[in-house]
């Protein structure tokens, strides 16, 4: 495995990459790492709160759903059903 203590296994563009890290300072390559670790970091931020918008998306449309079927029943759709089951045992019991 490609390592920079097993720099002969790498490929020649881990090792150029390897060898330009190596010509650093210490603090260089500490600050270096410390940017792409604020990428990462703010990456997941990003992502966090995208993620929260669609939470409130999601919800704002359930409440939604729900506001629709609540009245969907309030205006009597159990009592329709129940009508069409009467109807059709009606039906039934006139053909026997």
């Amino acid at each position: 495995m490609c390592s920079v203590k097993n720099i002969d296994l790498c490929d020649s563009d881990k090792k150029a990459q390897i060898e330009k890290y190596q010509g650093m300072s210490l603090d260089e390559l500490k600050g270096l790492v410390d940017e792409e670790e604020t990428k990462i970091s703010d990456a997941e931020e990003d992502f966090m709160r995208e993620v929260e918008k669609l939470q409130a998306a999601y919800e704002q449309l359930m409440d939604t759903k729900d506001k629709k079927v609540a009245e969907v029943k309030a205006a009597g759709i159990g009592l329709m059903k129940s009508v069409i089951k009467n109807k059709e045992t009606a039906d039934k019991k006139d053909e026997l």
